[in-house]
């Protein structure tokens, strides 16, 4: 519920915005636009991942868990009841700071709590199939709620997030442990340093697209509302990069995390795959809205806007329990290959098929690209990065896997646009005549490179990515896959809420 709440939060809350302060709403937001509560979120969750995946691993994931559902029961109950921008900020800003709490806080737990082997990986399966539930069912919030009750969008998740809450303190077993043996502790001046430069230079991307609004013969990267805090995020996480390589006692981002054969070339293969999903899913969004692409004065919104996402939700539930379980009969490189090619496709479709758009020749087989990309993606690498890891960086590869999805989506984006309104503008100037066909054009630029950019996430997984079925099933390495495999382990005891003490391996 955790993972279909945040996805909840995160997909419907552009549908809702405009209706929560309509008429003055556009006037009381400030110079960062209509986007800004949108972008919100997602810029605190990633900026606090790493810091709250240290808690877990030093404390146990429990605490922190509870914590970020009471919170995010708070703060999504707030907006409702208010009609002021500012505490809407607010309210954003506390929603990202919760799901920063329970996302790594629940690898940590599932990481303590199950052995590894096919039952964590079918639970982690599970997790990553609540991923597109949610985003479809805030899509279905977001369109089928009347303007005058938007507010609902947000008493739903703080309804949904009290019931998690109570539900997980009555049956979650405490990962309560003796972890004073992992010789752990907070590193803060790597958790300013990250936090910092994460949240600038998030800002700055998220804010380019619009800061020329004001004077559309510049570059947004000219602004000072720009390059400043680019500039010094950019900074500051190169000093990072200094503090937890070199400087740190106990770095909040460790090297020995990328140790383990595959860590690293998977991880920087997610950062091209998801950047192409988060171009896709945005821009199709926007593509399907538009009365020249399917023709449709009334174009299509609200609840049929909603609908043409169904199979993400379907298909989410299915090949991620699936993909869980295929880990153990296939071999993972085919399995990413598949996710690969699905990658591609998914944009592709929309680059190169026929306008008027048609639902059932193109948008459903986009739909079933997309899906089998991001849920086999989201499942193999979450798999893998938790069982590659020791009890003492389940938190943290937790907080890796949400934030390669954050970090990427918010480096394709403006990237996209950029792309989109480049091509737009070089159709109208040269080729074509008609406003709209350039339009189109734009579109069909930003989902080329989405292609091009999950077709270099597909290359890297073909020559680089080397992941060992052994290490996702639990069963030890031969001595030629121990190499750069995990570092000796020890042993902790964790008392679960029957009172039976079960050791597992730290």
């Amino acid at each position: 519920m955790t993972q279909f709440l945040a996805e909840y939060l995160i997909s419907g809350f552009a549908i809702v915005l405009p209706s929560l302060f309509p008429g003055s709403y556009n006037d009381a937001v400030d110079s960062t636009g209509l986007f800004w509560p949108a972008a919100l979120l997602s810029l605190i969750l990633s900026a606090f991942l790493l810091v709250f995946a240290r808690i877990s691993d030093m404390y146990g994931g429990y605490g922190p868990f509870m914590f970020g559902l009471i919170w995010l029961t708070i703060w999504t109950l707030v907006p409702g009841f208010v009609s002021s921008s500012l505490l809407l900020n607010i309210s954003r800003a506390m929603q990202g700071f919760a799901i920063a709490a329970f996302t790594p806080s629940t690898f940590s737990m599932v990481g303590s709590i199950y052995p590894e082997g096919p039952r964590r990986n079918v639970v982690l399966g599970l997790y990553g199939a609540c991923a597109p539930l949610g985003f479809f069912a805030g899509f279905l919030a977001g369109g089928a709620l009347p303007e005058s009750e938007a507010r609902w969008y947000f008493w739903i998740a703080s309804a949904l997030a009290f019931i998690t809450a109570v539900t997980a303190y009555l049956s979650v077993p405490s990962d309560r442990t003796d972890r004073q043996c992992l010789h752990l502790k907070m590193d803060w001046l790597g958790a300013f340093l990250i936090t910092s430069g994460l949240i600038l230079v998030t800002y700055a991307l998220s804010v380019q697209p619009y800061a020329n609004a004001s004077d559309l013969g510049r570059n947004g990267f000219s602004f000072r509302i720009v390059y400043a805090p680019l500039s010094s995020g950019t900074a500051c996480l190169l000093a990072a990069f200094w503090v937890e390589g070199w400087y740190a006692d106990c770095p909040l981002l460790p090297f020995e995390f990328f140790r383990p054969r595959g860590v690293k070339s998977l991880s920087v293969a997610c950062l091209f795959f998801y950047g192409s999903f988060g171009v896709w899913l945005y821009n199709s969004a926007e593509y399907f809205v538009s009365p020249t692409v399917t023709q449709d004065p009334d174009s299509i919104k609200g609840i049929m806007l909603s609908l043409w996402y169904t199979p993400m939700a379907v298909g989410g539930i299915v090949f991620c329990v699936v993909g869980g379980l295929l880990l153990h009969i296939v071999p993972i490189k085919l399995l990413l290959i598949i996710s690969g090619l699905s990658w591609i496709g998914a944009p592709l479709v929309f680059a190169v098929g026929p306008i008027p758009l048609t639902y059932w020749s193109e948008v459903l087989p986009s739909m079933v690209c997309g899906t089998l990309g991001i849920d086999l993606t989201f499942t193999i690498a979450t798999i893998f990065l938790s069982s590659s890891q020791p009890l003492k960086f389940q938190g943290i590869a937790g907080a890796v896997s949400s934030i390669l999805v954050n970090l990427a989506m918010s480096f394709s984006l403006p990237v996209s646009l950029i792309v989109k309104d480049a091509a737009a503008a070089h159709a109208r100037d040269d080729t074509i005549v008609v406003d709209h066909d350039a339009t189109v054009w734009g579109f069909r630029a930003a989902f080329i490179y989405g292609a091009a950019s999950a077709a270099t996430g597909l290359l890297i997984c073909i020559f680089f990515v080397r992941i060992s079925r052994a290490v996702v099933s639990g069963k030890k390495l031969d001595k030629s896959e121990k190499a750069g495999s995990n570092p000796t382990s020890t042993t902790s005891t964790v008392v679960e809420s029957d009172g039976v003490r079960r050791s597992y391996s730290v």
